[in-house]
């Protein structure tokens, strides 16, 4: 198998396939989950069969990832089952102290799950601005709202979580 091609194909096509992942998931594990699944496909496919007939690898691509979620779908209604996601150890810098990347990571924690409880539009407004920093206008082209809508929901979503984390700091004080 010629792994250059296929690195070169993952290098291209990680990012768009990846914000379309999330766009159609509710939770942003969940499409990386389901992006690896199809890559994972993908690498085993071609090493069995070659990659010459693959023209087009995005779309190729692509449409291997919307099975991918549309399983996904049938299997969480089959279910109903609604899966949880941890904070991955390699978003924290290396250069931090442990006690400063323990109280990062409890912070980054407490912030993803009550992001988790925004109204669905507004997590993954949300996770796309914060956690693959996209902008206003780029979220705003592929979600198919209008920017003020995107940074609505923005707005409220981060007042949502700020009042949750003021208030924990006010009942830690009153605590002591």
């Amino acid at each position: 198998m010629d792994q250059s091609y296929f690195d070169r194909v993952y290098e291209t096509t990680y990012r768009p396939l990846l914000k379309y992942a999330i766009i159609h998931l509710s939770d942003p594990t969940d499409a990386e989950d389901a992006l690896q699944n199809v890559y994972l496909s993908f690498y085993r496919r071609i090493e069995r069969y070659g990659h010459l007939d693959v023209l087009f690898p995005k779309a190729f691509l692509l449409k291997m990832l919307k099975r991918e979620i549309i399983e996904r779908y049938a299997e969480r209604e089959k279910h109903a089952v609604r899966l949880l996601e941890d904070v991955p150890e390699d978003r924290f810098k290396d250069d931090l102290s442990f006690e400063d990347g323990v109280l990062d990571r409890a912070l980054a924690r407490d912030i993803l799950a009550e992001a988790k409880k925004l109204p669905r539009e507004t997590y993954r407004i949300f996770v796309l601005y914060y956690g693959y920093e996209l902008t206003i206008s780029e979220i705003s082209k592929e979600l198919g709202m209008g920017a003020e809508a995107v940074k609505s929901r923005l707005f409220r979503g981060r007042n949502a979580i700020r009042q949750y984390l003021t208030a924990d700091e006010a009942e830690a004080k009153s605590r002591r």
